[in-house]
């Protein structure tokens, strides 16, 4: 299998996983109405992105399970197992009867697909990490790493524009069959394609090579949490503004715009979507820029730090309720997330050594995502609710950036490694 087809076969999880994850919470506007009712609709926004935030929690036991199998058994293998149950759970979500027909149960069976689904995505993005990474050679790591970032934003790309499609067909389309069909077209279409991709990948040749020469590690996610401690809580803290940016601006957005701010849905998902091409077209760049500059940091800085600093300015700015502006400003801010995008996977990847790189990268990443990225929009509507002040949710995306920015500043940069460390 040549190298694209390898790109392509890994990174094939990771759109599935943030399409399911794209498609909710794009259509969060619509299933807070249809699956969690309220009388009061930030109320009914917060229970949806609660149970969102559930999901998420299952992250962390998903990394440790399939973490443990893929630098045990090799990459391969996990993320075999990791697709299926994501591909299922993103059919069945399309399937469910609304509260109207079948009452509690109805968000109970929402909660159920969500703790599946975010199992089963707790062991795809170390995955694809690590596979990317130990293909990419001395010069291509970033460049192959943020291939997985630009498969994940143009799964929420995918996600927006369905929602500018299917509310263009207008309100009694979009709550009778309009909110399902992209969770069910995406199970039937992503399943099928990411099982070929995936049975035919080859094992990572730098794993295979550790495992030849009989350094598979006992328990790499006591080594990962040991011996490299210091790389696992830079993943922890690193991941920490990357996070909260994304679901802040990239899934938390639309509903923000339309519910808080009373922008149309359909010019809310329009900017959304115009913000997330941004982004897909930088991300590869700032990769391959980053293998010729020989250092992630620089760039990981530079996005973190324009991010945190424009952060307020540019929330300030959609309160005009202006189209032009709103979308200005979510452009710039996804713009600086590129930079982000670009580096920090293959960075992340980077500090770990082949026996536990799987389980290294993957737990403190899940963490990181399951507590402050998963409930980011719960976060952000609750501090609206009580404070009143539409603008509140920055402090939490400023508080997360200046945490960040310690954490990249301090840590070595690994572009200029000729080799990955194996042991």
């Amino acid at each position: 299998m040549n190298k694209a087809l390898k790109v392509l076969g890994v990174s094939i999880g990771n759109l599935l996983e943030w399409y399911d994850f794209g498609i909710y919470g794009t259509l969060v506007p619509i299933i807070s109405s249809l699956i969690f009712p309220s009388s009061n609709i930030l109320v009914s926004i917060l229970y949806t992105f609660i149970v969102f935030g559930v999901g998420f929690l299952f992250r962390p036991l998903g990394s440790v399970v399939f973490g443990h199998f893929g630098d045990k058994l090799g990459r391969r293998t996990s993320l075999l197992l990791t697709f299926w149950i994501m591909g299922f759970a993103t059919l069945f979500t399309g399937l469910i009867p609304t509260y109207s027909s079948i009452g509690i149960l109805s968000p109970s069976l929402f909660m159920l697909l969500r703790i599946l689904q975010g199992f089963g995505a707790g062991g795809e993005w170390g995955g694809v990490a690590a596979y990317l990474a130990e293909m990419g050679g001395e010069n291509r790591r970033g460049f192959y790493g943020s291939f997985q970032q630009a498969f994940i934003t143009t799964s929420l790309l995918i996600g927006s524009l369905s929602g500018v499609i299917i509310t263009s067909f207008g309100q009694s389309f979009v709550n009778s069959i309009g909110w399902r069909i992209p969770f069910i077209a995406g199970g039937i279409i992503l399943i099928p394609i990411s099982a070929v991709l995936r049975i035919k990948l080859p094992e990572s040749e730098l794993f295979a090579e550790v495992k030849a020469k009989g350094k598979i590690a006992k328990l790499p996610l006591a080594k990962a949490f040991t011996r490299n401690i210091k790389s696992s809580l830079f993943v922890l803290l690193g991941t920490l503004l990357w996070t909260v940016s994304f679901y802040i601006m990239l899934t938390y957005l639309p509903s923000y715009l339309n519910k808080v701010l009373l922008v149309n849905l359909n010019q809310s998902y329009v900017i959304n979507s115009i913000g997330l091409l941004v982004l897909t077209l930088f991300i590869p760049i700032w990769g391959y820029v980053s293998d010729k500059i020989k250092s992630r940091k620089a760039l990981a800085l530079t996005g973190s730090i324009g991010f945190t600093l424009l952060s307020y300015p540019v929330f300030l700015m959609m309160q005009s309720r202006s189209f032009p502006l709103i979308l200005f400003g979510v452009v710039l801010m996804d713009f600086f997330i590129s930079f982000l995008s670009g580096s920090l996977v293959s960075w992340f990847a980077e500090v770990f050594p082949t026996n536990d790189r799987y389980s290294g990268v993957n737990i403190p990443y899940n963490i990181a995502v399951a507590i402050f990225g998963g409930f980011a929009p719960t976060i952000a509507t609750y501090l609206i609710q009580i404070t009143s002040n539409p603008i509140s949710p920055v402090y939490y995306v400023i508080t997360s950036g200046v945490i960040s920015i310690i954490a990249y500043a301090l840590m070595n940069d690994t572009a200029k490694l000729s080799k990955l460390p194996e042991d």
